[in-house]
């Protein structure tokens, strides 16, 4: 078991008072640390089989103020979610023992000097095996539990993902899903295409540039969120459910939502729902629009020639 995975309750025996000082010592340290202790029970899954588990990965550095605050705006209001803080040696660690039926994803993931990449690829690998709930350090919630998050006639939903880019930006632009947050069911067929798709590029670079894992820069695999970011994530779900649905996803049918749409088992919601700031509505198309859930903060750890924090 990893050991951000450990949680911990604790019971005052009637005698006995723990100094309120203490106390806020013992918790900051935990929070730190990736060990959290959930206020009641946790439920396995959510109604539609969405494991009730929110998955953050740190950073060197840990959380920061802005960080604590903004995971915990989304953790207290999902009392019932397991929340699991994963560290690099963590990470490092779930990668060798759940993935070692594929040693060529194992050794790329353990020999990646780019964290970034990392980040990105260990998101899509939990959640393919794991499922659960993927938020990156800088989201916060906007006060609607994650179980109000997907209506009820979507309850067979496997994948759900939002805009990034959708309304708003004219005709000429990339449209993109939101990478910061993203939801699943354990092995989404959309999920593994994602990965073996990042897989082939990773083996183009290795036979262009005849260089291992270990040797591979940003310079090498070209603007992140092409290589292994959303626009990756958008193209690898359109292709998948393509070849699900057998038949050709045209963009018009899946954009300028207003409403969360589904196709096939996948749900995509408006941008206003996971990306408010980078979409502009009329004001009666945002009289349409159900509610927003969360805010990204754009503290972008990884926009440095190293990928992020090292």
């Amino acid at each position: 078991m990893l050991s951000s995975q450990i949680f911990l309750s604790f019971k005052t025996p009637r005698l006995f008072i723990v100094p309120t000082f203490f106390v806020f010592i013992l918790f900051y340290y935990l929070h730190i640390c990736g060990i959290t202790s959930p206020r009641a029970p946790y439920i396995q899954a959510t109604p539609n089989g969405i494991p009730k588990k929110i998955w953050y990965k740190l950073g060197p550095k840990g959380l920061n103020s802005d960080t604590r605050n903004w995971t915990d705006s989304c953790i207290s209001i999902n009392p019932r979610y397991q929340v699991v803080f994963l560290t690099d040696e963590d990470a490092d660690e779930y990668v060798k023992k759940s993935w070692e039926a594929r040693p060529d994803i194992v050794e790329t993931y353990l020999g990646l000097s780019i964290p970034i990449v990392k980040a990105d690829l260990l998101r899509y690998l939990l959640l393919f095996d794991q499922g659960g709930i993927w938020s990156d350090l800088d989201i916060s919630c906007e006060g609607l539990p994650i179980d109000q998050w997907i209506p009820q006639q979507y309850n067979s939903t496997g994948l759900v993902v939002g805009w990034e880019f959708d309304m708003g930006w004219g005709t000429s632009f990339i449209r993109q899903f939101a990478s910061w947050t993203i939801m699943a069911k354990p092995k989404s067929p959309h999920l593994m295409q994602l990965i073996e798709d990042i897989m082939t590029a990773f083996r183009k670079i290795r036979e262009e540039q005849n260089v291992p894992v270990k040797d591979i820069t940003i310079t090498m695999t070209g603007e992140i969120v092409d290589f292994s970011g959303p626009r990756r994530l958008t193209n690898s779900i359109i292709k998948s459910l393509g070849q699900t649905l057998d038949r050709t996803i045209e963009m018009d049918e899946i954009s300028q939502l207003l409403q969360p749409k589904s196709i096939g088992d996948v749900l995509i919601l408006p941008g206003h729902q996971f990306s408010a700031s980078a979409n502009t509505y009329t004001p009666e198309e945002f009289e349409k629009l159900p509610p927003k859930l969360v805010s990204h903060h754009y503290a972008g750890s990884w926009k440095n020639i190293q990928g992020g924090e090292v």
